[in-house]
């Protein structure tokens, strides 16, 4: 069996390399060494240090759309960030591509989420560690990225470049 899964490691390698794009069961990249943490600065710093170094995060939402005292309320989000911008109605917000294996993309949720940044607690970025020669590790952007959309529904704060 270890032949298999070598050969298997192998050809998602050449396709990586040649730009062979097939959907991920997880968006994570797996990484030896790799942790969470949060820094000073607060929610909005720490999702900009982790959509610069494009690190995976996890925080808890508090969902506006569920009643206070029900259970999941203020659910655990992972995923991968890719933009904070500021609406046109003044309210901050982060996209975040959601993990396929977390639970609220099972439920048939888009890929892609928006979340209002006065509702996220208590940012973790998941640090992925490094790779041969010291590169780090870092997550692929999501299918459908769009840097430029973001200048049509408001003011950029912090995108993916």
């Amino acid at each position: 069996m270890a032949i298999f899964g070598g050969l298997t490691s192998i050809a998602n390698k050449a396709k990586q390399f040649l730009g062979i794009q097939t959907k991920p069961a997880t968006v994570i990249p797996s990484s030896r060494g790799a942790a969470y943490r949060s820094y000073e600065g607060g929610v909005e710093a720490n999702l900009k240090s982790a959509i610069e170094r494009k690190q995976p995060v996890t925080f808890y939402y508090d969902d506006k759309w569920q009643e206070e005292g029900v259970p999941g309320k203020i659910g655990q989000r992972v995923g991968n960030p890719h933009a904070i911008w500021r609406g046109s109605n003044g309210t901050k917000y982060l996209h975040l591509y959601v993990d396929p294996q977390s639970a609220s993309a099972t439920g048939g949720l888009p890929g892609w989420r928006t979340f209002i940044l006065d509702r996220i607690q208590n940012v973790s970025i998941l640090e992925l560690g490094t790779k041969l020669f010291g590169k780090p590790v870092q997550f692929v952007l999501a299918p459908g990225w769009n840097p430029r959309w973001y200048s049509t529904v408001g003011t950029p704060i912090e995108i993916i470049k």
